[in-house]
């Protein structure tokens, strides 16, 4: 029951304001482990609210190229793998640079939806993305992860975020306030900024950090700029990791959009966990930005570019929550099914629009 609550939360959230359907998915690589994090089973969902046939091709980056069709009434599911690194879970030893054999670009004749599924340690673990299609492509972003200051993180813990270029000759850079003691994978103890990764179309770029590995790395990557000169795609989150101060730990990952599809006010729906990971990460782009939850006049933070405030769960009233701010933000939600801190999620949520309406039809196998 938990993994579909989160998968219903992660695709309708995100269908609300920047559709999900169209004819090119891009899905950079996330990366996970070690222990009870050790990837599984992975799947690709396409679904379509065509009634007819839809052609599709999912190529495989670096490798084979698989092609089919799907209708509204026949959903699809891919089998990536069914235990291991994979072409979407990458080693956490490979990060820190540029890769030609991770990922996916997925195109078909007519608009589909696309979401990639996994388990992980034996079972223990799950978690899912949801890709924005087009919508997911830009120049600008902030990062999201678990926040794992208030506990004492175990070694299967990783934040990371991977991007994936669209275009030959992208140049992309990497800056972050949040410096002091962070330790990135396969980096040694340099520090952000990161400058000048150059890809070509289907290459990507991961960067990893855990939050075990020092006090430094446990929010490290939270508000993390990623820019680059030509559009690309953003995967953020943790592949393990909490919000809690207890021993739980489970998956939060998503795909995200850029700073032009984000926005200055927000609504959520409570899930089943408690105040303490059923909670709001707001992170800030401009300075002076100011955060007012459930239309209070008075203002809750007030954070700088790349700063981050996290409201906790007893803001949520009627298992709702307003929160508007002075300043476009990038918006991550936990939640959970169960009040159980080993079941909880992290997604990536998009602004109120009034302009943008419709269903999503129709969510594939949501039981898988």
């Amino acid at each position: 029951m938990i993994k579909k609550i989160f998968y219903i939360f992660i695709l309708l959230f995100s269908s609300f304001t920047f559709s999900q359907l169209s004819k090119t998915h891009y899905i950079p690589p996330i990366t996970s482990g070690p222990s009870n994090a050790d990837p599984i089973d992975q799947y690709i969902y396409i679904s379509t609210p065509s009634a007819g046939d839809v052609n599709f091709t999912i190529n495989t980056i670096g490798s084979t190229s698989v092609s089919g069709t799907v209708s509204n009434a026949n959903p699809y599911r891919h089998t990536i793998s069914n235990a291991g690194y994979s072409s979407f879970v990458q080693d956490p030893a490979t990060t820190s640079r540029v890769t030609s054999d991770r990922g996916f670009i997925i195109e078909a004749d007519s608009p589909i939806y696309v979401s990639v599924r996994l388990n992980a340690g034996n079972n223990a673990q799950a978690g899912a993305l949801v890709s924005k299609g087009e919508n997911a492509l830009g120049t600008t972003f902030r990062i999201g992860t678990y926040d794992s200051q208030r506990t004492s993180p175990s070694n299967d813990y990783l934040n990371f975020f991977s991007f994936m270029a669209t275009e030959d000759n992208t140049t992309v850079n990497l800056t972050s306030n949040n410096t002091s003691g962070l330790v990135i994978e396969n980096f040694g103890t340099g520090q952000f900024p990161i400058n000048n990764i150059v890809l070509n179309k289907g290459q990507s770029y991961t960067v990893a950090v855990k939050p075990n590995q020092g006090v430094g790395n446990r929010a490290g990557l939270i508000g993390a700029l990623v820019s680059s000169d030509k559009p690309i795609v953003v995967n953020s989150g943790s592949a393990n990791g909490s919000f809690s101060d207890g021993g739980g730990r489970d998956y939060g990952i998503d795909q995200i959009v850029d700073l032009s599809r984000v926005g200055k006010e927000y609504i959520f729906v409570r899930g089943d966990g408690a105040d303490n990971y059923e909670n709001i990460l707001v992170v800030a782009h401009e300075d002076n930005t100011e955060v007012y939850v459930n239309g209070d006049t008075n203002p809750v933070a007030n954070i700088g570019a790349g700063s981050y405030y996290i409201i906790e769960g007893d803001s949520f009233t009627n298992n709702n929550m307003y929160v508007n701010t002075s300043k476009d933000v990038f918006v991550y939600q936990g939640v959970a099914g169960t009040a159980n801190e080993a079941n909880q999620a992290m997604f990536f949520v998009p602004p109120l629009s009034c302009g943008s309406r419709g269903d999503v039809d129709n969510i594939p196998f949501i039981d898988r």
